[in-house]
């Protein structure tokens, strides 16, 4: 056992007096301080915490001993030690909630498998209060040969992909809980790190064809490393909404017991299903949770871009600007490409651009009004915010240049110019800065996205500058040998793949195929600084 006694000291009025003449009558209340040392122990049937109390002292406000400290601890033994005795933490109701998900949490048609029910074994008493032990014992597989799985049918991949939707709109809903438990905008920030990396990982997963994997126990198992250090801080803070019950407490329990049992081994059998899913959410959300987690919300929703500070920023606006002469004029530094005179009427780069597909015989054309939208709008984005520090605003234009260049070739549509479609990528990224609507679903409007240039231009630049002011800087990544290009590295690394990239660009552990995309990139962004201008035979072949 790793018992040690609780102190508890508080201040303390004691009256004393007798009945005479119809009321109470006896001296002035005598008020000082009370040390009461415990010892908690786990009870017998190892569901509750009782405190067993050892002594309680009694002292003036100032420490020292009164007349009266003696018939006052005369008075707390016989009034006081009887009640606390009485005093037990009950956690029979969420440990029964931990059997359940583990019943959940297993292949069915496995009989008992819980040979010993989930029980408190040993408990220890901290500065921050008691930690316990959880145990549990589940029945051993029988020994099976093992059989080659075949590749999963349509319907089993359509359940697969259905229950990555609900753990994608699970984890979206239990990380909004836990961003709304505290007032820490950091932790919110590291919160909503955790899921953007969850969301890119489930897109990346949906194009994965492997029967061997199982990317719903994967994902789920790295997202809760995780989030498991993020929340044992949130319990040391005050949590709003969840300082009165042991809701916290027991969700870390319950994801601790599904590694536990991963842990064990695949042939323990353990299985992510949507039941588990939602008994897990149960520990946290109570009578709150929802029957299911799809269908997912696609709505932008401002409450949530609130909540992790994505309303900072202006929403993404069109920007109609006519194109006058003096913004021709501005092509001037490209040398040859001079803006026709077709295009120099009010009409803004977003509705020329509108069903225009890019080919040889328009390029010219194309590129200009492409290279003049994302300036247009790079300088309506500095215009209406201050969050970047004014040392970084002149790279805005460049990180954006080539964010689009690297992503799409500066294109929103591809196809025959008859039939154009919006570009996308098989993990379903859409348009000229390659959004992906299921990892930013709820910040901003998917249609949008798809159907305006401009939206879709202004959508990357918000997140460009989310991730170099909320992450890159944030976290120091300048003051790293290479200054302020770190910054630019580590903003494009996190917009590619998410925030848990954020520092790939610098590790010698980079996976080759990443490390290309990130120097790409860099070779680009030096080009844009200088000239602003692509090298177009990269994209187009038959291009001068």
């Amino acid at each position: 056992m790793m018992e040690s006694n609780l102190s508890l000291d508080m201040a303390v009025t004691v009256t004393t007096g007798a009945y005479v003449l119809g009321a109470c009558r006896g001296l002035k209340p005598w008020k000082g301080r009370l040390a009461l040392k415990m010892t908690p122990q786990v009870t017998a049937s190892g569901l509750a915490i009782a405190f067993v109390p050892e002594s309680i002292e009694l002292s003036r406000p100032d420490g020292s001993r009164g007349l009266l400290s003696k018939p006052a601890k005369l008075m707390t033994d016989a009034l006081l030690l009887p009640r606390i005795k009485r005093v037990q933490i009950d956690l029979a109701e969420p440990l029964n909630s931990l059997d359940n998900l583990i019943e959940q949490s297993l292949w069915a048609g496995r009989e008992q498998t819980l040979v010993q029910r989930t029980r408190i074994s040993h408990i220890q008493t901290e500065a921050t209060g008691i930690k316990a032990w959880l145990a549990f014992q589940v029945r051993a597989p029988e020994p099976r040969e093992p059989i080659s799985e075949p590749s999963l049918d349509d319907d089993e991949l359509a359940q697969w992909l259905t229950l990555e939707d609900e753990l994608d709109g699970f984890l979206t809903t239990i990380i909004t809980t836990l961003a709304q438990s505290t007032y820490s905008q950091t932790l919110r920030l590291e919160l909503l790190a955790i899921l953007l990396d969850a969301r890119h990982a489930i897109a990346e997963a949906l194009t994965v064809d492997d029967a061997e994997r199982d990317p719903v126990r994967e994902l789920f198992l790295t997202t809760w490393e995780r989030l498991r250090p993020l929340m044992s801080e949130l319990e040391g803070l005050e949590t709003p909404g969840l300082e009165n019950d042991f809701r916290l407490a027991a969700f870390i329990a319950g994801g601790d017991v599904l590694r536990a049992l991963d842990a064990l081994g695949p042939e323990y059998g353990l299985e992510i299903t949507r039941d588990g899913l939602r008994g897990l959410a149960r520990l946290l959300l109570a009578e709150g949770a929802p029957p299911s987690f799809t269908p997912l919300p696609l709505e932008v929703d401002p409450t949530f871009r609130d909540l992790f500070g994505l309303n900072q920023t202006t929403q993404p606006q069109v920007i109609t600007t006519a194109i006058s002469q003096q913004i021709a004029s501005g092509f001037d530094r490209v040398g040859a490409w001079l803006f026709p005179a077709a295009h120099a009427e009010d009409i803004s780069p977003a509705e020329a651009l509108k069903g225009r597909v890019p080919h040889t015989d328009n390029l010219t054309e194309y590129l200009e009004l492409v290279a003049k939208l994302l300036e247009q709008q790079a300088e309506a984005w500095l215009a209406d915010n201050n969050k970047i520090p004014d040392r970084l605003t002149a790279r805005l234009d460049p990180l954006v240049r080539a964010t689009a260049w690297k992503e799409s070739c500066w294109r929103q549509l591809v196809g025959s110019s008859n039939e154009p479609q919006v570009l996308r990528s098989s993990g379903g990224a859409v348009g000229m800065m390659q959004i992906n609507g299921r990892v930013w679903r709820q910040v901003y409007d998917l249609d949008r996205l798809v159907a305006e240039v401009d939206y879709n231009v202004n959508a990357g630049i918000d997140i460009l500058t989310h991730y170099l002011v909320d992450y890159a800087i944030r976290r120091g990544e300048h003051e790293l040998p290479g200054g302020d290009d770190n910054l630019i590295k580590a903003t494009y690394a996190a917009y590619n793949g998410g925030p848990g990239h954020l520092a790939r660009y610098r590790r010698d552990d980079t996976a080759s195929s990443l490390k290309a995309i990130d120097n790409a990139f860099w070779q680009y962004y030096t080009a844009m600084t200088v000239e602003k201008w692509p090298e177009v035979s990269s994209c187009y072949t038959g291009s001068n």
